[in-house]
């Protein structure tokens, strides 16, 4: 650890340490504490009242007789943050939103939870104050100035998932964090860092679990039963990497089902806030508002983007490239040219891609043959000639002219996740944040690999032999046994008993003695 970061460690023991500073006392107001009290219903000890030492403002007093404490707590809308009007016209206002807070902290103390709340980065201060009391140069006494560094780091990463500090810590989602593992991988990816390790992850979330536990359940702000879910980690592979899930069919098909009659076309279907469900008109067909406008140019770049992911998409069903490949294809990749073995009724379906060695993971080339020539052709159409020189990417920005980002590929993924209702955006997550995060309702760990997943998968159900598939998708055929054949195991149960009935049947007289000597006394 160089100097200037050991400083910095002792900076923080220094002002993490516990001290006091006398406050000093006010005078003595002749103005009364309470006036217009109006109690809350069913509770004796609760009313919503005017404050004329505080600019006559509207507060809610709340006795928690578990605790056995009193407190006095200052109304505010939590939808705008403003104040009733402290006014008596600003009484009827006050006294509803005093029966929420009034709801709200009756909950918590029934719960043991403590009144009072903080915030998240709140929180994480009192965390980081507690593991630098425990700093020290002493062996097996607290912890080390280069854990402690460590431990602010892995913070640091963990405010970021947040991304919203004034955030109460009791508003946190249970399942904020089940998100977690994907969003670090893909973080430390945008930011140009190695991919994080199962063991960074791990310790990550260990320290997640004790930010929680020691600091809100042991001071009564959370209950372990209230506290969020911390997640363990998904089971690897034999490479060590985290699994991607495959799609069902019908996942599949409902993502690409919304892809093309209503994302590409910068729509969206409306729900229903009172029953969740999508809204139809008369004639049966869904109902759709628009949600990118046609009229601009940045709208139109847009669309022109959707249109290409959707496309990008259905390349990557048909042939089961990896998505750095994917990025990374040139026209100059593409052979036009009509593969003459096929029958000619599909000759002009197939392309072939060639891929060159410095494209792939294995560093070694090789072509690729696929029903692609439909979503080549939509991109021919769709994109500018002045972008479809030999050396252009397929996949380009429109405005820049440059490769497309990792964060369009993942923002475009989440966005047609949630438009085909198998995900919903990350409600903790802040309003106008650019770090789009969601919640996935199956669990599973869907990125834009589970494409190349599900390919694989298929391809494997419908019988294709393993060479073949490891030879398409660039890999081996170890790797195919290790990661996908599990997925055979059951399903070709068919294949296994054919032709079962032609050897078992003849042999079955000599297998009568196995009957007979069911009856014989061994003993």
């Amino acid at each position: 650890m160089t100097d200037s970061k050991l400083n910095q460690v002792e900076e923080d023991i220094r002002n993490y340490s516990d001290t006091y500073t006398p406050q000093k006392t006010k005078k003595k107001s002749n103005k009364p504490y309470v006036l217009n009290k109006k109690e809350i219903p069913s509770d004796k000890n609760a009313y919503v009242y005017q404050n004329p030492q505080n600019k006559n403002r509207w507060c809610l007093y709340f006795y928690d007789k578990y605790a056995d404490t009193r407190h006095r707590l200052v109304i505010t809308d939590p939808q705008t943050g403003f104040h009733p009007s402290p006014t008596l016209k600003g009484q009827d206002e006050a006294w509803m939103l005093g029966i929420g807070k009034y709801m709200e902290l009756k909950g918590k103390s029934d719960r043991g939870e403590s009144i009072n709340s903080i915030t998240f980065k709140e929180l994480c201060d009192k965390f980081l104050r507690k593991e630098a009391a425990r700093v020290s140069d002493v062996p097996h006494r607290g912890i080390t100035k280069t854990r402690y560094r460590l431990i602010k780091s892995q913070i640091k990463w963990i405010r970021d998932f947040v991304s919203n500090d004034k955030i109460m810590i009791h508003k946190i989602r249970r399942n904020t964090f089940q998100s977690y593992e994907i969003w670090r991988i893909n973080k430390a990816r945008e930011y140009g860092k190695d991919t994080p390790v199962p063991a960074t992850i791990n310790s990550e979330l260990s320290t997640l679990g004790r930010l929680f536990k020691d600091v809100a359940v042991v001071n009564g702000y959370l209950t372990e039963a209230t506290m969020p879910i911390i997640p363990p980690m998904k089971k690897r592979g034999k490479d060590n990497k985290p699994r991607r899930d495959d799609l069902t069919d019908k996942e599949w098909i409902e993502i690409e089902k919304v892809s093309r009659l209503y994302f590409i076309k910068g729509k969206s279907r409306i729900l229903d806030e009172k029953t969740y469900k999508i809204e139809k008109n008369k004639n049966g067909t869904y109902k759709t508002r628009e949600t990118v406008s046609k009229l601009t140019k940045r709208g139109r770049n847009n669309i022109t983007h959707r249109i290409m992911f959707y496309n990008a998409m259905r390349i990557a069903m048909e042939t089961g490239m990896r998505i750095g490949s994917l990025k990374k294809i040139q026209w100059k990749h593409i052979d036009f040219t009509q593969t003459s073995t096929l029958p000619q009724s599909e000759q002009k379906m197939y392309l072939s891609v060639n891929v060159p060695a410095e494209n792939t993971k294995t560093g070694s080339s090789y072509r690729i043959s696929a029903p692609i020539a439909a979503y080549i052709d939509n991109l021919r159409r769709v994109i500018p000639k002045k972008l479809q020189r030999p050396n252009d990417f397929l996949f380009l920005n429109q405005t820049t002219g440059k490769k497309w980002s990792s964060r369009i590929w993942e923002d475009y993924l989440m966005e047609v996740l949630v438009e085909a209702r198998l995900a919903n955006w990350n409600p903790d997550m802040k309003r106008g944040s650019t770090n789009k995060k969601i919640v996935i309702h199956s669990g599973k760990n869907i990125t834009f690999y589970s494409f190349r997943h599900t390919y694989i998968t298929m391809r494997l159900k419908n019988g294709t032999p393993l060479a073949i598939v490891a030879s398409q998708c660039n890999t081996s055929l170890q790797y195919i046994q290790d990661h996908y054949y599990h997925y055979r195991s059951d399903e070709n149960i068919e294949q296994l008993i054919k032709g079962r009935e032609k050897y078992i049947k003849p042999a079955r007289g000599s297998l009568d003695w196995i009957n007979e000597t069911e009856t014989q006394d061994f003993g």
